[in-house]
C-alpha cells in the first residue's frame, strides 16, 4: 500500500500536539515532585497522562496518514474543544485553535482515507 507524503499542515498539527504532550508531562511532574501525593490529585493526573498518551499516539498516526489517527484527531479536538469552553474566556483562543485544527482535518480527509488491497 502505497500512501502520499503527510501534507505540512498535519505535520504542523502532530508537532504542536507532541508539544502539547511533553508540557503535560512536565506539569505532571512538577506536581508530583512539587506536592505530596493524595487521593485528590490521582484522578487529574491520571487524565491528564492519559491525555498526553492520546496526543503522542494520534500525532504519530496522522504523520503516517493512517485512518484511525483521523478519527482519533477529531476525537481530541472535541476533547480539547470541550475542555476550553470549560475554562471560560482563558480557554477561547484554545477552543478557536481547536476548530480550526477540526476544520482543517476533515478538509484534508482524502489524505487519511483507507486504501483497499484488491485482489488481483
Amino acid at each position: 500500500m502505497v500512501r502520499s507524503a503527510t501534507p505540512v499542515g498535519i505535520k504542523v498539527v502532530c508537532l504542536v500536539w507532541l508539544l502539547f504532550a511533553l508540557l503535560n508531562g512536565v506539569q505532571v511532574g512538577r506536581v508530583l515532585t512539587a506536592t505530596p501525593l493524595s487521593g485528590e490529585l490521582l484522578v487529574p493526573i491520571g487524565l491528564i497522562t492519559v491525555l498526553s498518551a492520546a496526543y503522542v499516539a494520534v500525532s504519530v498516526g496522522l504523520w503516517r496518514t493512517r485512518a484511525w489517527a483521523w478519527k482519533g484527531a477529531l476525537g481530541l479536538v472535541v476533547v480539547g474543544g470541550a475542555t476550553a469552553l470549560v475554562q471560560g474566556v482563558y480557554g477561547l483562543p484554545v477552543g478557536f485553535l481547536m476548530l480550526l485544527v477540526g476544520i482543517y482535518l476533515v478538509v484534508r480527509r482524502d489524505v487519511f482515507a483507507d486504501e483497499s488491497v484488491s485482489a488481483s
